[in-house]
């Protein structure tokens, strides 16, 4: 014969639900945190790549004056 402890049951359910949604919710600001960061090595990208063609040109216009 079982007995089961419905209110203690019913509390680790309870608890495992909020560990979950505490989790859910840090998982969350990790991928926020994650597309930010993205975001900004995109805009360091194409800075670079900005900058690297005005070295090209800067570089190119040299050789025209030499």
């Amino acid at each position: 014969m079982t007995f089961v402890n419905i209110p203690q049951l019913e509390r680790q359910g309870a608890d495992i639900q909020s560990k979950v949604e505490e989790f859910e919710g840090i998982n969350r600001s990790l991928r926020n945190r994650d597309k930010l960061k993205d975001n900004a090595i995109s805009q360091f990208s194409d800075q670079l790549v900005a900058l690297a063609t005005r070295l090209q040109e800067i570089e190119r216009r040299q050789q025209l004056l030499t």
